[in-house]
């Protein structure tokens, strides 16, 4: 399982948000939003910077007094790969998220049709940390990687990829692009950081708090609930 982050938006754009709807870029801190209308971002080389008064407008408007909406004027971009079972909890939270994943279909044509049998050396564990998320249990990994083989030995015997499909396995790995804004991204970490959820998402939440920018990920942390489950996780339970 791996998480990358590839792009996140400047902060100052929720900030300027809130100034937006109480008229007062004048109280602002950051020279983005105070000369907002005259000025080439682009071209600004402090493009990402936020004032001190405007990342506690945020704190205070979008996390104390939850105004989340204000929130939504962000993207953040992160690459993921993990389990489909994980996808499938994953996939129930579809509010400010969008999600694109890797075909199966070329996983399975262009990938595992190549590979040797997996079954019948230690060895063989590692080469399918390519293709399956393995858990902490040794009897589930024999099962998973029985699965993978069975999964194999259909697409080399020439089974069409929509039929193999059926046999694929819940450790099996997806890869793909996910897209949030900040209020989706806040409302997943709160619900998916709890201790009776899926290690693996546990897992995962934690390494989306770690690739955050500093400054989203303070804001982020501001959550109490999100901070309290953050370091349980990250203390190894």
């Amino acid at each position: 399982m791996s998480v990358k982050l590839i792009y996140s938006s400047p902060i100052w754009l929720i900030a300027n948000a809130i100034r937006y709807s109480h008229d007062n870029h004048h109280l602002s801190d950051t020279d983005n939003i105070r000369d907002f209308h005259g000025l080439d971002l682009t071209e600004n080389p402090d493009f990402n910077d936020i004032g001190i008064k405007d990342f506690d407008l945020i704190k205070r408007v979008g996390f104390k007094m939850k105004h989340e909406s204000v929130l939504e004027h962000s993207l953040i971009v992160f690459e993921f790969e993990a389990s489909r079972a994980l996808l499938q909890e994953l996939s129930r939270s579809r509010i400010g998220i969008s999600p694109t994943v890797k075909s199966t279909r070329y996983v399975l044509k262009k990938d595992l049709k190549n590979e040797e049998p997996f079954l019948g050396n230690i060895s063989n564990f590692e080469r399918a940390k390519k293709y399956v998320y393995f858990t902490n249990n040794d009897k589930v990994n024999r099962a998973i990687l029985l699965a993978l083989e069975n999964v194999r030995a259909l697409v080399y015997e020439g089974y069409s990829n929509d039929i193999v499909k059926y046999a694929i396995p819940e450790a099996m790995l997806f890869k793909g692009q996910y897209s949030f804004n900040l209020r989706s991204l806040v409302n997943l970490l709160n619900l998916r950081t709890n201790k009776d959820v899926l290690p693996e998402f546990q897992q995962l939440c934690k390494d989306i708090i770690d690739s955050l920018p500093d400054d989203y990920k303070e804001l982020v942390l501001t959550n109490e609930k999100i901070r309290t489950n953050y370091e349980w996780i990250k203390n190894g339970k």
